[in-house]
């Protein structure tokens, strides 16, 4: 896949673990990352086992998520050095997972944080 985002409903066809390398080789690349937060902070979902940060390699992908159910949440970007250097040890620290680029009925790939630091370093 090159090295464009896919800002349309191709993107969210394509299976999970596709989305997850396409996510992971923009980061690798020096792409931002974005989320959804409020005035609380991040959006956090919890899976029970789980408490799931959700990311997207766009603003516009994260922004049409958060209108499904997520009203009152915003776009946040999250450049690449401070989402391997920072983010992701913090988050391995309070035990949070990472769920890359969740599609609009929800399915993605969830790992660690420490899982998702390796796969940038590979």
């Amino acid at each position: 896949m090159s090295n464009t985002i896919l800002l349309d409903d191709t993107f969210y066809r394509l299976p999970s673990s596709e989305r997850y390398d396409h996510v992971l080789n923009l980061v690798k690349k020096g792409t931002s990352v974005w989320t959804l937060a409020d005035a609380e902070g991040c959006l956090i979902i919890d899976l029970g086992s789980d408490k799931v940060l959700p990311i997207w390699p766009a603003e516009p992908l994260a922004t049409a998520w958060g209108e499904k159910e997520y009203q009152g949440f915003n776009s946040l970007e999250i450049n690449a050095a401070d989402w391997a250097e920072k983010w992701l040890p913090g988050m391995q620290g309070d035990g949070f997972s990472v769920g890359v680029a969740p599609n609009l009925a929800g399915e993605c790939i969830v790992s660690s944080a420490e899982e998702h630091a390796a796969d940038l370093q590979s």
